[in-house]
């Protein structure tokens, strides 16, 4: 009985031995290789062209995505929200021009909660009405002004996973934030340029941890907050180059905390996308009509999936592109011969090490 446990334990540690030679070749290969590099998603498909009908758009600025992968879009002019699946077939729209319950005269923001409610702001009306995933409204609230849960321009909306409801008031230059009830709960920033700070904040998202990144449309920057309203850091300034912004307007996270940032400049309109430290990773599109090119991009969202949706108000479409990928550089030239020489040691040694572990069990 002794003897079978004693094989069993040598057995087990074989396999660790050998794991472990394995990692420690892993290990030189990356050392010896460059460092990975993200690059951009892949184009897949578009849907959408202007007019009234199901699945034409008059200037969509606003997208946003359920648990179950369905996409709801803002249809600014034509007043509605629509409801398409993750391959963008139409499945029901909502809404009128009017001032009452399930009406809109300028819907702007829209995102969703974690029971695929929709909250969708209006710039007009300066209120958020929330509806289930049916369109079915539920309850409203805001109004204009410059107290608690009152707005002037609401425009983007972003939920956390405690279901709370985060508004950027765009020109009262703050975040607001709500319970899934519209209860007031805190608000955070000012007019200016300094930290926390904003020349009208257009853009929100939050990320798995709660934090909370808001666009700056005027300040061509976006900045990190907690949950709270805390500042954490900021990033970008006015410019071309990666990492810098001509109108950063939607925001939107993915399952790793990447950060993407739609940007919208005359001759140069552009997604970029940041780790959660604000470090540049990489960057796609350019502006035009052609099927991975982009007129008048606004607003973006992430699915489970890590696929990422644009709403184009100048082009009238959605376009959707596969997940960012990474890269590894091969080790130089050189370098060949030390990783297999190496390697081939690390196997050898581990091959010797689970020898003497078998015949000092038996």
């Amino acid at each position: 009985m002794n003897t079978i446990h004693k094989v069993r334990d040598s057995t087990l540690a074989n396999r660790h031995t050998i794991s472990g030679g394995l990692l420690l070749v892993l290990a030189l290969f990356l050392s010896l290789a460059g460092a990975p590099s993200a690059q951009a998603q892949t184009y897949l498909f578009k849907w959408g062209e202007f007019g009234t009908g199901n699945g034409q758009f008059h200037s969509p600025v606003a997208i946003a995505i359920d648990t179950s992968d369905n996409v709801y879009v803002a249809d600014l002019n034509n007043e509605r929200v629509q409801k398409f699946d993750s391959s963008g077939a139409f499945l029901m729209k909502w809404g009128t021009l009017g001032t009452g319950d399930s009406q809109f005269i300028d819907t702007g923001g829209i995102a969703t909660d974690g029971s695929n409610n929709v909250y969708v702001a209006d710039w007009s009306i300066h209120r958020v009405q929330k509806f289930d995933s049916s369109g079915t409204f539920l309850l409203k609230w805001g109004s204009f002004g410059t107290g608690n849960g009152q707005f002037d321009r609401p425009n983007a909306i972003a939920v956390d996973s405690s279901n709370n409801v985060y508004v950027i008031d765009s020109n009262n230059d703050r975040v607001q934030k709500f319970d899934s009830n519209g209860t007031f709960l805190l608000k955070w920033g000012t007019t200016g340029t300094g930290n926390g700070q904003f020349e009208k904040p257009y853009g929100i998202a939050v990320d798995n941890s709660n934090n909370v990144y808001v666009t700056d449309e005027d300040g061509a920057h976006v900045q990190k907050f907690d949950s709270s309203g805390t500042f954490l850091l900021k990033w970008g300034s006015l410019g071309l180059g990666d990492g810098q912004f001509g109108f950063p307007l939607g925001i939107d996270v993915d399952s790793l905390d990447n950060i993407y940032v739609v940007d919208l400049f005359p001759l140069h309109s552009r997604v970029q996308v940041f780790d959660s430290n604000g470090t540049f990773l990489t960057k796609w599109g350019s502006v035009g009509t052609e099927d991975d090119q982009f007129h008048g991009p606004f607003d973006i969202a992430i699915d489970d999936s890590d696929n990422s949706y644009v709403a184009n108000e100048g082009s009238s479409r959605v376009q959707k592109f596969t997940p960012i990928f990474w890269l590894f550089a091969l080790p130089a030239a050189g370098d060949w011969g030390l990783v297999l020489s190496l390697g081939a040691i690390a196997l050898a040694g581990a091959g010797m090490l689970c020898r003497r572990q078998r015949r000092s069990a038996v």
